[in-house]
């Protein structure tokens, strides 16, 4: 009978130091980590602290994480395993700001920490992320390649190398965050478990291609030589449903057509915000301002405001964090371009080319409105950056080329109006004239006549866009 007693109390006892034992994870060779402590931090200096528990050679037995979103959001991860399999089973419950689940499942096999995890989650903008993980006997992971994309379209990229047996041999983390924010991971282990020692602090690499934001404000003088709404420009194209949802220019972007709806996608959009057309953006190089680093469609709003596919956010293009000289070009107006190079990087940049203290490229690079607003100079009715209104190659008779060779133009009037999207269409209204009331030709005569420099008042002067030719 004592001997029951004791051997019962022995067993007892030795259940209740493996429950203790079991509260911080200690492992062995080979079992993906012993220790390991993540602190990173968030937008809002949020801390994230994980603890796993596991036993040997399971890669973890059991994982708590006790986390805190922008929203005070918790998130409980709780992993199930058995010996050897990293993990049998792992349910991740969350809720992200839009209430959104995510739902992961882990597969693994003997001895590989995973030997498969497919991740599919919907972020705020409904972006996935992939993530895949490979291993080998006994190394925790082998490979794992992490492509995610961030609120803002931020890209960060993950690799990890590792060898048989240490979990990981080499862990490089380039991330770019939103505001250059410090990342900091601590891991510690012992032999053969993952990790020896390894702190890594990174910041925005400047070496690294990023997403660089830009707010930039531009008017054309087209459609605001009669503004319908005062300091405005009119939207014609977009009312009548003639701007196209594919970009006319060479990227051929393509966007959702209910964003070119009253009032926006949503249609509860403010009117200032409505799409008047499409635009063209390069970043040129701060020592050849020939050179293009990059270009890319965007949309123009009726208040001069350069916004992004779905026709409200701020401008995103990939490039270093760097100076570059800035150009917005239209299919009929002159293009322009910021006079110096601008500092552009994750962070917004504003620009505001309708403002006559912004200096840009060249004498006379805009006109000035009668609201006192710098404005895009209208008139490039061929598209061969310049203006002009008689002579050789002039303008004003592709616009009665046009006018004449319409189908609908049975009489072949040149005070006949051709509706629709055409480049021919100096104010944009949606209709190209020749001739007539409220005719396209005009535009381009009265800007070639009242242009500073054409001092003798010439006709065949041609004003001659400031943007030096691509190379």
């Amino acid at each position: 009978m004592k001997k029951r007693i004791l051997f019962l109390l022995f067993t007892i006892s030795l259940m209740y130091s493996i429950q203790v034992d079991a509260q911080l994870y200690e492992g062995s060779n080979g079992d993906g980590y012993t220790d390991r402590l993540i602190s990173s931090i968030t937008l809002t200096n949020l801390s994230l602290d994980i603890l796993y528990e596991g036993s040997n050679g399971d890669g973890f037995s059991s994982k708590l994480l006790p986390a805190i979103t922008l929203n005070n959001t918790p998130l409980t991860i709780l992993y199930e395993g058995g010996n050897s399999d990293g993990f049998d089973k792992k349910i991740l419950s969350a809720t992200t700001l839009d209430n959104t689940q995510l739902i992961v499942l882990y597969e693994g096999s003997n001895g590989d920490g995973f030997s498969n995890r497919i991740l599919s989650a919907t972020t705020l903008d409904n972006t996935s992320l992939s993530a895949l993980y490979n291993g080998g006997n006994g190394d925790g992971f082998d490979i794992k390649i992490l492509l995610a994309t961030t609120l803002d379209n931020t890209s960060l990229v993950v690799l990890y190398e590792g060898g048989n047996g240490d979990g990981f041999d080499i862990k490089a983390l380039n991330a770019t965050t939103l505001e250059n924010t410090t990342l900091a991971i601590l891991y510690a282990g012992g032999n053969g478990d993952g990790f020896s020692l390894n702190q890594e602090i990174v910041y925005l690499d400047p070496n690294q291609l990023v997403d660089l934001l830009l707010n930039i404000k531009v008017i054309l003088q087209g459609p605001s030589l009669s503004p319908i709404t005062p300091n405005l420009m009119n939207d014609d194209l977009r009312s009548n449903a003639y701007i196209p949802s594919i970009s006319p220019y060479s990227d051929l972007l393509a966007i959702n057509p209910n964003v070119f709806n009253t009032g926006g996608a949503t249609g509860n959009g403010n009117p200032e915000d409505d799409i008047v057309d499409w635009v063209w953006l390069e970043i040129r190089s701060n020592t050849d301002n020939t050179n293009v680093i990059n270009s890319r469609s965007a949309l123009l709003q009726r208040d001069g405001d350069i916004v992004d596919l779905d026709g409200l956010s701020n401008i995103i293009i990939e490039g270093l964090t760097d100076n570059y000289f800035v150009v917005v070009n239209h299919r009929n107006h002159l293009g322009i371009m910021t006079n110096n190079p601008i500092g552009l990087s994750s962070s917004l940049t504003t620009l505001n080319f309708t403002n006559n203290t912004t200096p840009t490229f060249g004498n006379n690079a805009q006109v000035l409105l009668n609201n006192g607003s710098m404005a895009m100079w209208a008139g490039d009715a061929n598209g061969d950056n310049n203006i002009r209104f008689s002579g050789s190659d002039n303008d004003a008779n592709v616009i009665k080329d046009l006018v004449l060779m319409d189908p609908l133009n049975i009489l072949n009037l040149l005070t006949f109006s051709s509706p629709g999207y055409f480049n021919d269409d100096i104010n944009m209204d949606g209709n190209t004239k020749f001739s007539g009331v409220n005719n396209d030709s005009n535009i381009i005569k009265d800007n070639v006549l009242s242009f500073p420099l054409n001092i003798l008042n010439l006709a065949t002067f041609t004003i001659q866009e400031t943007v030096p030719e691509e190379n």
